[in-house]
């Protein structure tokens, strides 16, 4: 069975422009991973601890930071794509046009996405921009990871409640929580991962 380890990430370039479908060194075209959510949401966070790089993804406390999509390789194996965030945080109105132009046409154009990660904060529930993203994921039969991020800030029991809550909005049996200060949450995702590009 295929599978990605996850052991080696670099850099490849941010662009709102339409990019080339990157390929293996043997010419097969390498399937991509969007990552999504509001601002604010850990994005960057997890994308560093999941790809043991502290710096890869540049992380802020101000949202709205990741300006540009960004492209990360994995293993020459899969692209994980960083989209911009919902809600821009405070950002001019034809910034948050041009990426929400950017994003829409990423979703509906790029053949090669695979899988779609859809962060929410666990002690937020489901915005309109995240039930949106949901649903047209299933529309277009693209599997969909949903990952509640900083899940160690929140009792078990809230945690519960506001999932409970989520799923009556965007119903899927693919669920993960994710804590960057626990090592078992890396583990976890990777595996939930390789299970839903590759079976």
């Amino acid at each position: 069975m295929k599978h990605c380890p996850f052991k080696q990430a670099r850099y490849l370039l941010s662009t709102l422009e339409d990019v080339p479908l990157f390929r293996s060194k043997n010419g097969a075209i390498l399937p991509e991973i969007a990552l999504a959510g509001r601002s604010n949401v850990g994005k960057s966070s997890l994308l560093n601890h999941l790809l043991h790089r502290k710096k890869l993804a540049k992380v802020s406390a101000e949202p709205g930071k990741t300006y540009t999509i960004n492209y990360f390789d994995v293993d020459d194996q899969l692209i994980i794509v960083d989209l911009p965030g919902f809600g821009y945080a405070k950002r001019p109105d034809e910034i948050k046009a041009l990426w929400s132009t950017a994003i829409d046409h990423y979703l509906e154009k790029r053949s090669s996405l695979a899988l779609v990660l859809l962060l929410i904060d666990s002690r937020r529930l489901p915005t309109e921009e995240d039930i949106a993203l949901a649903k047209w994921a299933h529309h277009h039969q693209k599997p969909l990871l949903l990952i509640f991020t900083k899940s160690d800030t929140i009792k078990e029991s809230d945690r519960a409640k506001n999932l409970e809550k989520t799923l009556k909005h965007i119903p899927t049996k693919h669920v993960l929580h994710y804590s960057i200060k626990d090592s078992k949450s890396r583990h976890n995702l990777i595996t939930q991962v390789n299970q839903l590009l590759y079976g």
